[in-house]
């Protein structure tokens, strides 16, 4: 393959398989190649569909290695593209999507036969984006020959009225930053962009820095190439921790002898630093990857309401700092893998859910179980429907002391803090980053076997919690604590206080790096296809009956918050 010889010298030196060492090296390159992308002619649609579709296949042929999975990619295209346009009425979208499921099923039942590991780069990790694009692709078009007033908000504005050319469908399917592993984006985003339609969001009034280039079609707003290059060092930084304590703080350390030596703090505290060193793996190359798109100009969002900064979050995989901060399971998992969360939103969950009603158990384990089966590599293994079902009790429960536990701790009215609600809050941080870290041992380790030995050597200490948990919600609890709350709701006055409106920020006048959390903290207030606490409402369907006012799907607007 092109170019072995020096990738088999970087393997030997970072100790790490040449798949891996040829998928990071890709990523690096698509930076200078995105921003090249960047320069070509504005009106030239079909030059920008064919600099993709080349380098994409540059990617994966001489480089990978990856000719066969190639024609697999292929045969998924033509596929959806031949049933979105001879087949039309309410079957197509879910014909569309048995056809790409059913592929991928395929090949991941055909690696696990052929033993394949799970560090090898093979076609089905790239085929799982192509199978997030091309559903909500067929989607899209459903959508499009529907009437407009039976539509929310977000499918209208990812419907297409017509079937693109067969070069501009492949040009997005093969869009080079996102092709390996995504994020994975809608076809109304990717016209946007090749048109220069994405950049004529209105600029602010607040007199920012962006306001003279955002008028014009043409130009990229301020703040691409700064966000684009914040995430690859943030994505180089991640890889360098992860290729120096990879290897010493892997999760099958739990199965060898050496375990046993071990004091119970010791365990514990392994535990945790192998958890987070698991998820930096994922926080490098996804970093990388979405900063290679926002260099293209995909990742504009708008505008900050509040300080007129562009956003570059539209295609946002990974919240970081949420997820390390997290205090409740829905804002981690809202935050983890965004975009397969809005894919199972748009795809399945909304789409199994009659409008008008409220979704319940069918929609939701329909949706986690579609997660299982799509996730890599290929959840036919034990080790992910173990991590889905005990992560979903895991939600299920937290949403329960949000209702319940929560608000014993909040302050009284009038106050804006209090001891109690930062205690509650840093116990909540505690049981959730220690639990994640318990959940994802059989993510990593796969084999039931091997997971049933590790989470026996960890004390099955999640599992006692959860069943605790349960049994008290069950046996009353959740009575006793409904009963306190309305008690003490019934001794309080209520109170208003107004609050001065936030000063605008001026983007000239600034010379610090406020810029920089801007860029890891904002979610994107603004139009942003976002999760928007997915989980939560699927969970949803699983629980007690009148634990909140019930909505619908078509009711909730999916609009993230963070709690």
């Amino acid at each position: 393959m092109l170019g072995d010889a020096l990738f088999e010298k970087l393997a030997s030196v970072a100790g790490a398989p040449i798949s891996q060492i040829k998928l990071i090296s890709i990523l690096l390159v698509s930076f200078p190649i995105a921003s090249l992308y960047g320069r070509l002619p504005a009106k030239r649609y079909n030059v920008a569909h064919l600099y993709s579709l080349i380098v994409s296949l540059i990617y994966l042929v001489p480089i990978l290695g990856l000719g066969r999975g190639t024609l697999h990619l292929l045969f998924s295209c033509i596929g959806t593209y031949l049933i979105v346009v001879i087949l039309r009425g309410p079957l197509m979208p879910w014909t569309a999507f048995i056809f790409c499921m059913g592929h991928l099923l395929y090949n991941h039942i055909s690696r696990l036969v052929a033993g394949t590991p799970t560090s090898e780069i093979e076609i089905t990790f790239t085929q799982m984006v192509f199978v997030m694009n091309l559903t909500t692709f067929a989607w899209n078009v459903h959508d499009g020959r529907r009437k407009v007033e039976d539509l929310d908000t977000s499918q209208r504005a990812t419907r297409l009225d017509h079937v693109p050319t067969p070069l501009a469908f492949l040009g997005y399917c093969f869009f080079f930053p996102s092709m390996l592993i995504g994020p994975s984006f809608d076809y109304a985003t990717y016209d946007a962009l090749i048109h220069r339609t994405l950049y004529q969001n209105p600029p602010s009034t607040h007199g920012a820095k962006q306001d003279v280039k955002s008028t014009t079609p043409q130009r990229r707003p301020y703040g691409r190439r700064r966000v684009a290059y914040l995430h690859l060092l943030i994505g180089l930084i991640f890889l360098g921790f992860y290729s120096t304590y990879g290897t010493r703080a892997g999760y099958d350390r739990v199965l060898t002898p050496v375990w046993k030596q071990w004091t119970w703090l010791q365990r514990f505290g392994f535990i945790q630093f192998a958890g987070f060193t698991a998820r930096t793996k994922y926080y490098a190359v996804w970093s990388l990857a979405e900063g290679a798109c926002i260099l293209t100009g995909l990742g504009f969002n708008g505008y900050d309401p509040k300080t007129g900064r562009s956003l570059w979050n539209r295609v946002q995989n990974v919240n970081i700092l949420s997820i390390e901060s997290a205090e409740s399971f829905k804002v981690l998992f809202d935050s983890w893998n965004c975009r397969t969360n809005v894919w199972l939103r748009d795809c399945v969950y909304k789409r199994l859910t009659t409008k008008g009603k409220k979704p319940g158990t069918i929609q939701s384990m329909a949706t986690f179980m579609t997660s299982a089966l799509w996730v890599s590599p290929h959840g036919v293994e034990p080790g992910y429907h173990l991590a889905f079902v005990t992560a979903g009790m895991l939600t299920s429960l937290g949403r329960q002391y949000r209702h319940f536990v929560r608000p014993y701790f909040l302050p009284p009215a009038g106050s804006s803090s209090s001891l109690s609600k930062r205690v509650y809050d840093l116990i909540g941080w505690f049981m959730v980053q220690s639990n994640l870290n318990y959940v994802v041992a059989p993510f990593m380790l796969l084999s039931f076997r091997n997971c049933m030995t590790a989470w026996s050597r960890m004390g099955w200490y999640s599992h006692i919690i959860i069943a605790l948990s349960m049994a008290f919600f069950q046996l009353g609890g959740r009575r006793r604590l409904r009963k306190g709350m309305e008690g003490r709701q019934a001794k309080t006055k209520p109170s208003f206080k107004l609050s001065p409106p936030s000063p605008m920020v001026d983007e000239k006048q600034e010379t610090d790096f406020k810029w920089v959390r801007h860029a890891l903290e904002n979610q994107g207030e603004k139009g942003v296809h976002a999760d928007g606490g997915f989980v939560d409402r699927v969970m949803r369907g699983a629980e007690t009956p009148g634990t909140e006012t019930p909505r619908t799907v078509d009711e909730e607007p999916f609009v993230h918050k963070q709690e």
